[in-house]
């Protein structure tokens, strides 16, 4: 994410507090909802570390029990940011490779810093996370806000992400309508800041004037198949297909708040094969 300065009390209350939290050598776990922009706070904690460390960040979802082994952190190299994202998605076999690395000797030099989307505890109850590992996670907890909780921030982000996807795609397009920016404002945004990033970009391709308009503001309520026009011409089609389903699977994570269970029922998947999907496709979430 580009450089952003939030004009939301309540994110910059959580920003000021992150030099404790990053001076501390405890983990620390990061909650939020999806998008909601809990990597940009792990890396502004490692940022205010400090000491020229290395920012090493790891998905979760996908990740093995030998995950630890390819990073690197015992070549003697090992001053780091280990930031773990999506910690609720960790396979059983990693989380105890990640236990068993906690409760050694070697992880000095290392901070390590994790996110997590929804109720930890639920997924201890269900018994797909271990409690002890979440006891060692969980020593010092930040929260990063939903942004229906800091709308302040909705319009200088748009305008941060329509500068650079103007830009990327060589359009001449600076700023938005009343009417677009109202409508901006009254949307409650389930997926965040990535669903809004995802919002604006899809709005500079179909835009067709010198501004964003009402209409280029496609949001994920009532959605309909005809609302994805935004594939670009000149595609073979089994290219144009697999940007249309990632897409289309990235916004129904983001109107399921990141809930990839619920993404799937609305799917017709079963979860298994959307988590192959989300991995065989790229899809950001």
């Amino acid at each position: 994410m580009e450089e952003f300065t939030s004009s939301s009390k309540r994110m910059l209350r959580l920003l000021a507090a992150l030099d404790d939290v990053a001076l501390s050598p405890s983990p620390v776990l990061i909650r939020g909802e999806m998008g909601s922009g809990r990597e940009y706070i792990a890396r502004k904690i490692h940022e205010k570390r400090g000491g020229g460390a290395t920012f090493v960040p790891v998905k979760c979802l996908g990740a093995g029990g030998d995950f630890l082994s390819g990073l690197g952190l015992g070549d003697g190299n090992r001053a780091c940011t280990l930031f773990l994202d999506g910690l609720q998605a960790l396979a059983r076999d990693a989380q105890d490779a990640l236990h068993e690395f906690l409760s050694g000797e070697s992880h000095d030099g290392i901070k390590l810093l994790a996110s997590a989307s929804g109720s930890l505890d639920d997924v201890v109850l269900r018994g797909e996370f271990r409690r002890d590992l979440l006891v060692r996670l969980d020593l010092i907890s930040v929260t990063c806000p939903p942004l229906r909780e800091r709308a302040e921030d909705i319009i200088p982000f748009g305008v941060l992400f329509l500068a650079r996807y103007a830009r990327e795609m060589n359009r001449d397009v600076r700023g938005f309508s009343p009417a677009a920016i109202k409508k901006l404002e009254a949307y409650h945004w389930p997926g965040n800041i990535r669903e809004l990033r995802n919002v604006i970009e899809r709005a500079v391709l179909l835009c067709r004037g010198g501004r964003l308009e009402e209409e280029d503001i496609v949001l994920s309520v009532g959605r309909t198949s005809s609302d994805h026009k935004a594939v670009p011409a000149g595609l073979g089609l089994k290219e144009a297909a697999n940007l249309f389903k990632k897409s289309y699977i990235e916004d129904t994570i983001a109107a399921s708040a990141g809930n990839k269970a619920e993404a799937a029922r609305r799917l017709g998947l079963e979860r298994t094969y959307l988590f192959a999907l989300i991995k065989d496709l790229g899809v950001d979430c």
